[in-house]
């Protein structure tokens, strides 16, 4: 069989073609593994503010309680009140301390959703980087081959 100089150009711009496909691959993954992190970063900042957010949240209920128990101190003194006067404060105190805790326990658990959900964009985008990578190997490999399928590498002595 006689050299073809078409067929070594074909075979070197398959080559060619193939890396320059891979190559858009792995870019592909880096884009995405990027993303994944730029995304857990927003996350955590979101998690952060959801975190304050709660605990001024806590802190005006504790604030509210303590403002109801003062008038109705006030009320309880002017009307001359009974003893019953502490418990409906004591009431009113524990009241605000439930509306805290509660509004920190909303406040977190949005929190650990928001750093979950980074973390699972993250994995995600790590997971896309390793399959790009692997779809740039399999575009090498498909190049590479045109070499071997070409019959101008025949050199038996037939």
């Amino acid at each position: 069989m006689e050299f073809s100089f078409g067929k070594a150009i074909g075979a070197g711009l398959s080559i060619f073609g193939s890396d320059k496909e891979a190559k858009g691959y792995e870019e592909s993954g880096r884009r995405a593994a990027e993303r994944g992190r730029e995304q857990r970063i927003f996350n955590e900042a979101a998690a952060s503010q959801a975190r304050a957010v709660g605990s001024h949240q806590a802190y005006e209920e504790t604030r509210q309680a303590k403002i109801m128990a003062s008038r109705a101190v006030a009320v309880a003194a002017a009307g001359g009140a009974s003893m019953d006067i502490a418990n409906l404060i004591a009431d009113i105190e524990g009241e605000g301390v439930y509306r805290a805790a509660l509004a920190m326990h909303a406040a977190e658990t949005e929190a650990v959703r928001l750093e979950f959900e980074g973390e699972q964009a993250e994995r995600y985008g790590a997971d896309q980087a390793a399959a790009y990578e692997d779809r740039a190997d399999a575009a090498r490999i498909s190049g590479l081959s045109t070499l071997f399928s070409l019959d101008y590498l025949d050199y038996s002595d037939g």
